[in-house]
């Protein structure tokens, strides 16, 4: 098995940990968090060792690979330092702040040899999968364009200091901006070639954005919109559709999951039924749930396979290309092409 290193105890963390417990191709070895009240508590629930420092723990030889759960500032130097210590890399997203930081983490892939995977979890979630597979099966004939719409609460929980900052990553745009790029450029299976945007932060006047709409131009002639707010006061909202020449993909939910997918059929919405996978599992443990799961399965057989991951450090930099184009083009009011 695996040996599974988790740096960063936040939120996110117990879904990885979850995964590295029981999938039968991984064990979770140790997490790496520098609050000690959340390590305690992190090492006591998972029954791990626990290191204050990430640099420790890339010297336990019984830690292989790593899944990094850090704010966005941060995910460039650690994830050079855990390439070079000899670690397979699992990196939430979005995979850096800049694609300057993504080329310099995908040199040091190469010059460690190992796998490097960005934690795009949309390609994992069942009713993305099922999308995907009908549009690739012409289930709606040529794709003719495609809209995202993502309405939530800013202040949906307790949001850390840093998504406060845009200078640190914060803010809703890189958070789930980079989502709804990926969910769009993983349904049309191509690549951004032109954007028109505006970000901002309307709803509170922070650094961090809490406002993002995008026009983006595919190189297969498909073009999408996004609309994505953090607000102040209103619904929460989640809905996507796909149009092609033979009928139309939809997605709903409340939380930007997309837990119900309905295709067109005679002018009509039709459910879909979409039965997730049942993952492997160790013998007393519960199976990991499809999403995060699915993704931490893909990431430990990359690694036993010798090859690459399902989701590439190159179209990690892909997707904060994107972002980056967005952002320009609101500072200048202008189309940016890629």
């Amino acid at each position: 098995m695996i040996g599974i290193g988790i740096i960063g105890g936040g939120r996110i963390c117990g879904a990885h940990a979850s995964a590295a417990t029981a999938l039968p191709q991984t064990r979770l070895a140790a997490i790496a968090e520098v609050d000690p009240e959340r390590l305690a508590q992190q090492t006591e629930r998972w029954g791990c060792k626990g290191y204050a420092d990430y640099r420790e723990m890339l010297q336990d030889p019984e830690v292989q690979a790593v899944i990094i759960c850090l704010p966005h500032f941060l995910h460039k130097d650690v994830t050079v330092d855990c390439l070079q210590a000899g670690r397979h890399v699992l990196l939430e997203k979005p995979m850096a702040m800049t694609t300057e930081e993504c080329d310099a983490m995908i040199a040091a892939r190469d010059a460690a040899g190992k796998v490097l995977m960005v934690a795009h979890t949309h390609h994992f979630f069942p009713v993305n999968l099922k999308a995907r597979r009908i549009i690739q099966d012409g289930g709606i004939g040529n794709l003719v364009l495609a809209t995202d719409t993502w309405y939530k609460a800013f202040w949906d929980g307790q949001r850390p200091a840093w998504f406060l900052e845009a200078e640190k990553g914060g803010g809703m745009w890189p958070m789930n901006g980079s989502h709804m790029i990926d969910r769009l450029t993983f349904f049309t299976g191509s690549e951004v070639v032109a954007v028109k945007a505006k970000i901002g932060s309307p709803f509170f006047g922070l650094s961090a954005t809490d406002m993002g709409v995008a026009y983006l131009d595919f190189a297969n002639g498909v073009p999408a919109t996004i609309m994505h707010a953090g607000f102040r006061e209103g619904v929460n909202r989640f809905e996507a559709e796909i149009t092609g020449t033979e009928g139309q993909l939809r997605f709903s939910g409340d939380n930007g999951g997309g837990k119900t997918l309905w295709i067109s059929r005679e002018r009509r919405w039709d459910e879909i039924t979409v039965e997730p996978p049942v993952l492997p599992a160790k013998p007393g443990t519960e199976a990991p749930a499809p999403g995060i799961g699915t993704e931490v399965h893909e990431f430990a057989l990359s690694i036993l396979e010798g090859r690459e991951p399902a989701v590439t450090a190159e179209y990690g930099r892909q997707i904060v290309r994107v972002l980056e184009a967005c952002e320009e083009s609101s500072r200048t009011g202008r189309e940016v092409r890629l």
